[in-house]
């Protein structure tokens, strides 16, 4: 169905199961449509970064990487100080629920589809109409442009063929072509080498996950205030978000990335040794944590963009998302290891951190590289 479709169905879904979730009758029903919203919640997100990311070229990838992160740092800082006045839930939900009605709004009118996602499609006529969408809304001229998708449409008709895929009809009427295949995030995994990127990237997702909302977490059961402690780790995102911008765009993409998060992961397991230290130490050593994974997860949004192909890219988004759901759903169950030993949690995020982070360096470097179109380009890696 394309990513705007797919953005603005799903951002309905939230407003919907927003406000059913206040007037749910019990707690079960309260739990299935906040199940729901954690689904669309994957078609929001990760389907509005895959959308800029394919709009930009590789001069900007990074910029607006940093971008898109800061304002998801501005929002944790924002929800701090909306629950801390809105102490009831019911209100709190409220303030969640209802700019997702002005997103949408915004959306209809200012957000394109991806050109690079109809051009993948065959969709050359619908590619001409988001060029000249985003050129009349800055004011620039596409003729150029142009020129060259009806040169691309022109070939694609001639010999029968778009980006190694066998176009076996091309109807004008309702601009569309007909694929030989529709491909899944199983495709990602038939062979060695797109596996081997795949699995890497699905456990860095799983591992970021795991370690940000852990710590997260962690730093609402400490001692203090739980509000200035949450709104502590949720301002540290900004600089982190700055750093890992700068790093990303003056050393590349994995060794910052590997860097990042064995610095958060020895920062876990030296935790441990200070926890009974003083109140500030541990939280010191907190906020650097949730300051090496917030820059780790920066990259690893910009990675996986960049190594998953056109033709799978949304669907290789997505997995990474919900697998690195399944990170944030065990994050408070190793945190509730500290039964056994204080020591426990800590030590388990900063091993998965180390290991993950090592393993970034398997992954091919994309630093200035075009996005990939293919799972052929892929393969050749």
């Amino acid at each position: 169905f394309g990513r705007f479709k797919t953005f603005c169905v799903a951002h309905l879904l939230l407003i919907c199961c927003g406000f059913a979730k206040i007037y749910s009758p019990d707690f079960i029903v309260f739990i299935i449509f906040y199940f729901v919203e954690g689904v669309a919640l994957s078609g929001t997100y990760i389907v509005l970064y895959t959308i800029l990311i394919e709009c930009v070229s590789q001069d900007y990838r990074t910029h607006l990487n940093f971008i898109m992160h800061a304002f998801f740092a501005v929002g944790e800082i924002l929800l701090a100080g909306v629950a801390y006045v809105l102490r009831k839930w019911h209100h709190l939900l409220y303030a969640a629920t209802i700019p997702h009605i002005l997103i949408v709004i915004i959306a209809l009118k200012y957000l394109p589809e991806s050109p690079r996602w109809l051009l993948n499609e065959g969709r050359f006529a619908s590619v001409e109409e988001s060029f000249s969408r985003i050129a009349r809304t800055n004011k620039k001229d596409n003729e150029d442009m142009i020129k060259l998708i009806r040169k691309l449409q022109r070939d694609a008709e001639s010999k029968s063929e778009f980006d190694g895929k066998i176009i076996e009809n091309v109807n004008h009427g309702n601009n569309r072509k007909v694929k030989d295949k529709t491909y899944t995030a199983i495709d990602l995994l038939k062979r060695p080498r797109r596996a081997m990127i795949s699995i890497n990237l699905w456990f860095n997702w799983f591992v970021n996950a795991m370690i940000y909302y852990g710590v997260t977490l962690n730093s609402v059961d400490m001692s203090g205030n739980r509000y200035l402690n949450f709104l502590l780790m949720s301002a540290v995102e900004i600089p982190a978000n700055i750093l890992g911008h700068f790093t990303f765009k003056w050393f590349g993409h994995r060794k910052p990335l590997c860097l990042f998060l064995v610095f958060s992961g020895i920062n876990c397991i030296v935790a441990n040794f200070v926890a009974k230290v003083n109140f500030w130490f541990p939280l010191i050593l907190a906020v650097l944590g949730k300051l090496g994974t917030t820059a780790a997860f920066d990259g690893v949004f910009l990675t996986s963009a960049e190594l998953f192909p056109t033709e799978v890219r949304n669907n290789g988004l997505s997995t990474a998302l919900s697998l690195s759901r399944i990170g944030a759903i065990l994050s408070p169950v190793i945190l509730g290891l500290s039964v056994y030993g204080s020591w426990i949690p800590l030590t388990v995020y900063g091993l998965f951190g180390i290991t993950a982070g090592l393993l970034i360096l398997l992954l091919p470097e994309m630093k200035d590289a075009c996005l990939l179109q293919t799972l052929e380009d892929m393969d050749n890696l």
